[in-house]
């Protein structure tokens, strides 16, 4: 297994409960805290305030350089930034594979586990237009893999976080276009049918929705919606219906009740369960 050296902020970071049970759980044997960094192969800040002084700048946490990492504190004060999938990632970089792969892809390389999904695909794909809050276009990005969409295609914003998709987003196809015009001439291409996910005049409920072969499921952004100018390029438009005092639901689990939608009228489909 290659070297690691820690170089934690405070002493929680080097023996605190949090610390050890990750470093434990995530199998990270070979470790050393305050070791000398030049006999390791990965470095690894605890926290950024070292790491700024270290590096004379700023820094955020997640990779820096070469196999130079900073990850996040572990300190009780600190929790509320915690995120363990950047520990996961670390840990996936270091062990040569990724933890969050389900048994059979385990310790095959991201293109190895794109090609063996690729070959076994299902005909619809989702696009999402415009989405403004990266944590609902990692979910999305979660559920298209989960399903195995053919690809997912964001249309609009190109720059965004990808952590919530938890690494999902390099096993998947995703296609950026930049507006309505370059989503219609891809949807052509591919040969979809553009089904829009909008409460909107005419819109048909999604339990008596008939889907057409290979739909690309479109989703906007919460209160805005789908942006108009890809509304008209539909060929048919969809609603959730709802039954509370709220207006809408997250875009994320609104893309996964559809796509699990699509799968259970396709019953010959079979997963494994979670």
């Amino acid at each position: 297994m290659p070297r690691i050296v820690f170089l934690p902020d405070r002493p929680v970071d080097r023996d605190g409960d949090l610390f050890r049970r990750l470093v434990a759980a995530l199998g990270l044997t070979d470790f050393e805290i305050d070791g000398d960094r030049t006999k390791a192969d990965f470095v690894a800040y605890v926290g950024r305030e070292r790491a700024s002084r270290d590096l004379g700048r700023r820094v955020k946490t997640g990779l820096v350089e070469g196999n130079l990492y900073v990850l996040p504190s572990t300190a009780p004060e600190e929790r509320r930034h915690f995120y363990e999938g950047q520990w996961r990632s670390f840990a996936a970089r270091v062990l040569g594979r990724d933890l969050a792969v389900r048994d059979e892809y385990k310790g095959m390389a991201p293109e190895e586990i794109r090609a063996a999904l690729d070959a076994k695909r299902f005909p619809f794909a989702v696009c999402v237009a415009n989405i403004e809050y990266d944590f609902n276009l990692g979910t999305i990005i979660r559920n298209a893999n989960a399903f195995l969409a053919r690809e997912v295609v964001i249309c609009g914003r190109r720059k965004m976080d990808l952590r919530g998709a938890m690494g999902s987003h390099v096993y998947e196809n995703v296609v950026h276009v930049r507006d309505a015009e370059e989503l219609g001439a891809h949807a052509r291409e591919r040969g979809y049918a553009m089904v829009c996910f909008e409460e909107a005049p005419g819109a048909v409920p999604l339990a008596e929705f008939q889907w057409p072969p290979d739909p690309l499921m479109i989703f906007g952004q919460e209160g805005p919606g789908i942006p108009a100018e890809v509304r008209a390029l539909a060929d048919a438009t969809v609603f959730i219906p709802l039954f509370g005092s709220m207006r809408s639901i997250n875009v994320g689990v609104a893309a996964g009740i559809a796509i699990y939608d699509w799968h259970a009228r396709h019953s010959s489909s079979s997963g494994t369960s979670t």
